[in-house]
């Protein structure tokens, strides 16, 4: 090996995974992170991980090489693809290696595999009331104020006179000076825009 070359490698920046290495579901979370931020290199990474097993789940059933590296190949692109949803999966294996299988079965018999599900349909996620309600009452009173902190003065008002003092319809309209028919889609957009700043919340402590 050149000197040159040796040089270019050691000016390359160390691995983030090798720097924390953190071990199992937590490992893949991080790089969860980083490939759904767009980063290529934690893709790589990934592959270093989990190509192994991808590739002898392919072979055992393909019993061909090729097919069994381009399953493991296929089934990254498709990762990648939907990647902005990864962060909502608690491990990315069990996925890629559904997405190996389906490939190298495909490619076996000579037809187009199945359309894989949605990343963000095999989450795991516990739904937000849940999460919500499993937290002590002072955080869950917490993270509710602080998601009405979040919204624009009208829908804030109009959730918390319906909400806080049950004030009808017409009382809410009254109090916000704004007709009747305007107090439903302020609660609408309100309750959407909070659900939204709660969910945020709990993923981001999640991970």
């Amino acid at each position: 090996m050149s000197s040159n070359s040796t040089s270019s490698i050691a000016d390359q920046p160390p691995s983030r995974r090798q720097a924390s290495a953190p071990d199992g579901a937590a490992l893949e979370r991080q790089l969860a992170r980083w490939i759904a931020e767009g980063d290529e290199a934690a893709l790589a990474e990934l592959l270093d991980l989990v190509g192994p097993t991808l590739y002898a789940v392919a072979f055992k059933i393909t019993s061909n090489e090729q097919h069994a590296t381009a399953a493991v190949e296929e089934s990254l692109v498709e990762l990648w693809e939907q990647r902005a949803w990864l962060t909502r999966l608690p491990a990315l294996s069990p996925w890629i290696v559904e997405r190996s299988r389906a490939w190298a079965i495909a490619l076996r018999n000579g037809v187009s595999p199945s359309a894989p599900a949605p990343v963000r349909d095999r989450s795991g996620d516990v739904p937000l009331s849940r999460r919500l309600l499993r937290c002590p009452q002072p955080i869950r009173v917490a993270r509710g104020m602080a998601a009405l902190d979040q919204l624009g003065s009208p829908e804030c008002q109009a959730l918390v006179l319906a909400l806080r003092a049950g004030r009808p319809v017409a009382e809410i309209a009254t109090e916000l000076g704004t007709s009747v028919d305007q107090v439903a889609p302020l609660l609408r957009d309100g309750l959407h825009n909070a659900r939204h700043t709660l969910e945020q919340t709990l993923r981001r402590e999640a991970l």
